[in-house]
């Protein structure tokens, strides 16, 4: 995630500082709402509620082609709405830890 989108979400000023009546840049707040604005990125999150999933599991659930599922998902990443890890020649994917998760999985329960 960016620095600016991380430290907006969770309330800190350009110093760092906690500032809650620091309003969300709104640049940084398009870009965050632009990487849920697909059906596949949303369907994305709501899948990996709870648990981590590979591409080939969240291929499973969701029909896209393997290289269009790997470019949402890299965009949910640079987001910081997910992350993964490696384990072997597999890529795991989970909801970010965090207020940019918390508030994805707020949407998704919204809509799913």
């Amino acid at each position: 995630m960016e620095p600016a989108l991380s430290d907006a979400l969770a309330g800190h000023d350009s110093t760092g500082r906690t500032s809650r009546t620091s309003p969300i840049p709104l640049n940084v707040a398009a870009g965050f709402l632009q990487a849920m604005a697909s059906p596949v990125r949303l369907r994305v999150i709501a899948a990996l509620r709870g648990q981590e999933k590979n591409v080939s599991q969240l291929l499973a659930e969701i029909p896209s082609s393997q290289p269009n599922m790997s470019q949402h998902l890299a965009m949910l990443h640079k987001a910081g709405i997910v992350k993964r890890r490696r384990q072997g020649a597999s890529m795991y994917y989970s909801i970010a830890d965090g207020d940019a998760g918390d508030m994805c999985l707020g949407v998704c329960a919204q809509i799913f």
